[in-house]
């Protein structure tokens, strides 16, 4: 006898079929503007994150991940340290030296600065559902025997994240793509271990979209050199500090961690 479905799971089937047409009518939408201006492709561009994030969120509620959801994650105070420097890492992509030395200026009203803002959580909000939560998620799930195997759940999806930025080549010139696609992997490296730490994809989320920010603001809004070699010297020591803890960190973390964000069947939906 065919099992009958939860109401649970015939709510996320709903909310998946109305999140794909959602995502199909912003595309449809924007091939149909004539000339669209680049507000309105960066409310396309926002838009279209936007909703397949929430796809990805309801395939991670089918996978049983839904703890990682849950707004507190690990409560360890160790493992919410170590957020600190996973911090560090995206409010130094903000140009601070640069701009105190006049090198850069900031610019652009309060509106535009917050719709910036909007599209950085949104471009946070589904490549770390998608990446972390999804892809790195089912790799672990088959990869939690050895400390090796959970490396290389962390390696394979940040590669493949890296990677996936070749679609800027279209847009932005061959070297500018190949700097993007080093440090993306790098910071997917980065939120998969702050996924492992807290338990908390909505930490990678935060982490990602405010790298973002930082990093583009000035690009957006302001002028001037960004990278003088003050800036470039001190994003290297930093980097090079918050790489070598989160080796430390993963080396020490037992391999239970990557256990613990499987313990049991909780989804936002059922609770």
């Amino acid at each position: 006898e065919k099992r009958k479905l939860s109401p649970a799971e015939i709510t996320r089937k709903v909310l998946l079929v109305l999140m794909l047409a959602a995502v199909f009518a912003v595309e449809i939408w924007y091939r149909l503007c004539d000339s669209p201006n680049e507000s309105v492709t960066e409310l396309y561009s926002s838009l279209s994150r936007f909703f397949g994030g929430m796809v990805a969120l309801i395939f991670i509620l089918e996978f049983s991940f839904g703890k990682i959801l849950r707004p507190f994650g690990n409560k360890r105070a160790s493992a919410l340290i170590f957020i600190i420097p996973a911090l560090a890492v995206a409010i130094n992509n903000f140009p601070w030296v640069s701009l105190a030395m006049g090198d850069c200026s900031f610019g652009g009203s309060v509106g535009d600065i917050l719709f910036f803002a909007f599209s950085c959580f949104c471009v946070g909000f589904f490549e770390e559902l998608a990446f972390r939560g999804c892809a790195l998620m089912l790799l672990l799930k088959s990869r939690t025997a050895t400390k090796l195997k959970i490396f290389m759940a962390i390696f394979w999806s940040s590669v493949v994240f890296g990677a996936v930025h070749l679609v800027n080549i279209f847009t932005a010139s061959p070297g500018a793509v190949i700097l993007q696609i080093g440090y993306s992997a790098l910071i997917g490296a980065l939120c998969c271990t702050v996924l492992l730490e807290t338990g908390n994809i909505w930490l990678c989320v935060f982490t990602h979209a405010l790298y973002n920010f930082a990093g583009g603001v000035i690009p957006a809004f302001g002028e001037g050199t960004i990278w003088t070699a003050p800036e470039i010297a001190i994003t290297a020591i930093v980097g090079v500090a918050v790489a070598a803890y989160s080796v430390v960190r993963f080396i020490k973390m037992p391999t239970e961690r990557a256990e613990e964000l499987f313990s049991g069947k909780e989804s936002l939906i059922n609770n």
